[in-house]
C-alpha cells in the first residue's frame, strides 16, 4: 500500500510540472485549476493499478464515477477560461511576487496543489480494495451521485446566465437561491458520500478518512472557495450584500431545501401528466409548514407606501410584483395631492404595467401619467432586434437590458441607466452605498445621484426595499412610509 501512495504521489507532481509549464508558456496561471479534477483521477488511477484490491465490479463504477467528474469539471473550467483574464486569485500571487513569479509558481501553486488533490484522493483506498459492501457504503455512494448531480446542475444554471443578456446582476434562482455557492457546495457534497462510504469499509483505516474531507472543507470554505471569491465582490456590486444577507453561503438552509425539492417534485409530476401519489402530497403539505409565517406562497409581493412631503401627507405609491419561472410582472400606482390652504397646487396619477424576464430585462412596458391634467402615454415592447418605443419606433433603445426605476428590486443598485417609465428618456446613474438612515431599524442604504435626481433608497437585511427619500428641486423632501401588509384601507 505505501508503495501505490507513493506512486500516486509522484505521477501528480510530475502532472504538475506539465500544469507549470503550459501556464509559464501562456502567462496564466488559471490553468492550475483545471488540472485540479485531474490530480485526483490520476492518482486514483495508480491506487487502483496498484493496490491489492480484488478489482470488485464496484471499484470500477467508483472509478467510472469519478472519471465521469473530472471530466465533467475540467471541461467546464476549460470552456470558462479561454479567452479569459487569469484569475484575480492568481493575479493578485503575480502582483505581489512580479516577474520571477512564473518559476517561483511552480513550488507555491502547482505542486502544492497536485499534492492536496492526491491527499484528498487517499480517502479512495477501502473503496479500490475492499472485497465486499455493506448497504451504508451504497448509501454514501448514492449520496455521491447526488451531490454530482447537484453540482452539474449549479454550474449548468450558471452558464445558461452568464450568456443571457447580462451578466451584471446577481444570479439568485434555482440552486443559487438555496445558497451563495451551489457548485462548491455540490463538490463537497460529491466527496462526502465517497468518504462515508469509504468510513464503511475502511476497518482500522476509518480514523484517517476525515483528515482528507477537513482538507476539502478548508479549501472551499476558507482558502479557495467561498472567502476567497468573496473577498471584495460586495464592494464592487452592492446589491450582494442584500444577496448575501438572504441566502446562505454554503450549506442551504434546511426549510429552504426541503420546500425546492417539494417544489420540483410537484412540477415533475404535472408535467408528466401523473397523479401525486400521498407520499409526494404530505411532503408538499408538510413542507409547506416550515415555511416562515411571513412567507408569501403565491410568488406574490406587494409594497404599499403612504408618501410625505416635509411630513405633510400627499398621497400613495403601490407596487404589486408576481413572479413566476418566466420572470417579473408589476403593476404599479400611485397618486399624489398637495394642498395649500385646501387648493391643490400640484397633482399627479400614474399608472405602470411592466414584464420583466429572470434576468431582470424589461420586455414589455405601458404607462399613463396625469399630471396637474397633462396626460402622457408610453408603450414599449422587446422585439427580436431591440427594445422599441411607441410612438417612435424606428430605431430600438441601444442599451442590450432595460430596467426602470424598479426600486423594488436591488438590481436597480448595478446600473448605470435608468428607463424614465413615464417619459422613455434614458437617465444616467450613479450609486454611492451610504450610512443606514434613522429609520429605527437596520437598513443598506443607497444614493442614486444623476441629472434632477437625489433618492436615497433603504433595504433591510433580507434585501427588501423599505424606505425612499428624494430631496425636491425646491428643496423639500419627499419620503415613503411604508404601511404594514395587513392594513386594509387603502385607496381602490
Amino acid at each position: 500500500m505505501i508503495g501505490a501512495i507513493g506512486y500516486a504521489a509522484l505521477s501528480v507532481a510530475l502532472l504538475s510540472v506539465l500544469a507549470w509549464r503550459l501556464s509559464s508558456h501562456y502567462r496564466c496561471a488559471s490553468i492550475a485549476d483545471i488540472f485540479w479534477p485531474l490530480h485526483h483521477l490520476l492518482a486514483a488511477s495508480m491506487l487502483l493499478i496498484m493496490l491489492p484490491a480484488t478489482g470488485t465490479a464496484m471499484s470500477f463504477f467508483v472509478m467510472g464515477l469519478l472519471v465521469m467528474w473530472a471530466i465533467r469539471l475540467t471541461t467546464h473550467l476549460t470552456v470558462r477560461q479561454v479567452g479569459a483574464p487569469e484569475d484575480r486569485r492568481y493575479r493578485a500571487i503575480r502582483q505581489r511576487i512580479g516577474e520571477d513569479f512564473d518559476r517561483k509558481s511552480l513550488y507555491l501553486i502547482f505542486i502544492p496543489q497536485s499534492l492536496m488533490a492526491w491527499f484528498i484522493t487517499l480517502l479512495l483506498i477501502p473503496i479500490l480494495s475492499a472485497p465486499t459492501w455493506n448497504v451504508l457504503a451504497y448509501a454514501g455512494l448514492g449520496l455521491a451521485a447526488a451531490g454530482l448531480i447537484w453540482e452539474i446542475t449549479a454550474d449548468i444554471q450558471l452558464t445558461g446566465f452568464l450568456k443571457g443578456p447580462t451578466s451584471s446582476q446577481i444570479l439568485d434562482t434555482g440552486l443559487w437561491s438555496i445558497c451563495r455557492h451551489p457548485n462548491y457546495f455540490g463538490e463537497w457534497l460529491f466527496w462526502l458520500g465517497l468518504a462515508l462510504t469509504a468510513f464503511n469499509l475502511s476497518g482500522s483505516f476509518a480514523f484517517l478518512i476525515g483528515l482528507p474531507m477537513l482538507l476539502l472543507t478548508f479549501l472551499l470554505l476558507r482558502f479557495t472557495g467561498v472567502v476567497r471569491t468573496e473577498s471584495d465582490i460586495s464592494g464592487k456590486r452592492p446589491e450582494y450584500r442584500a444577496y448575501q444577507q438572504r441566502v446562505p453561503a454554503f450549506f442551504p438552509d434546511p426549510r429552504q431545501l426541503w420546500r425546492a425539492l417539494a417544489a420540483f417534485i410537484s412540477q415533475w409530476s404535472i408535467r408528466r401528466g401523473k397523479q401525486m401519489g400521498w407520499w409526494v402530497i404530505f411532503l408538499t403539505l408538510g413542507l409547506g409548514t416550515l415555511q416562515p409565517s411571513h412567507a408569501e406562497t403565491d410568488r406574490t409581493r406587494t409594497w404599499f407606501f403612504d408618501v410625505k412631503i416635509d411630513g405633510k401627507d400627499v398621497g400613495f405609491h403601490e407596487f404589486v410584483i408576481r413572479q413566476d419561472d418566466k420572470g417579473f410582472d408589476v403593476r404599479a400606482r400611485a397618486e399624489f395631492r398637495y394642498t395649500i390652504f385646501g387648493v391643490t397646487v400640484f397633482s399627479y396619477e400614474h399608472e405602470v404595467s411592466e414584464q420583466y424576464d429572470s434576468n431582470m430585462c424589461l420586455r414589455r412596458i405601458a404607462s399613463e401619467t396625469n399630471t396637474n391634467g397633462d396626460v402622457q402615454r408610453l408603450e414599449g415592447s422587446t422585439k427580436h432586434n431591440g427594445f422599441f418605443l411607441q410612438p417612435d419606433a424606428q430605431s430600438p433603445i441601444s442599451t442590450s437590458c432595460l430596467i426602470t426605476f424598479a426600486y423594488w428590486s436591488p438590481s436597480l443598485l448595478t446600473r448605470q441607466q435608468l428607463l424614465n417609465g413615464q417619459t422613455g428618456n434614458l437617465v444616467e446613474i450613479s450609486v454611492t452605498p451610504r450610512n443606514s438612515s434613522a429609520t429605527g431599524m437596520p437598513l443598506n442604504s443607497y444614493a442614486l445621484t444623476g441629472d434632477m435626481i437625489d433618492i436615497v433608497l433603504g433595504y433591510d437585511t433580507q434585501g427588501r426595499w423599505r424606505t425612499l427619500e428624494s430631496t425636491l428641486g425646491n428643496g423639500r423632501l419627499l419620503s415613503y412610509h411604508l404601511r404594514p401588509q395587513n392594513t386594509s384601507n387603502r385607496p381602490r
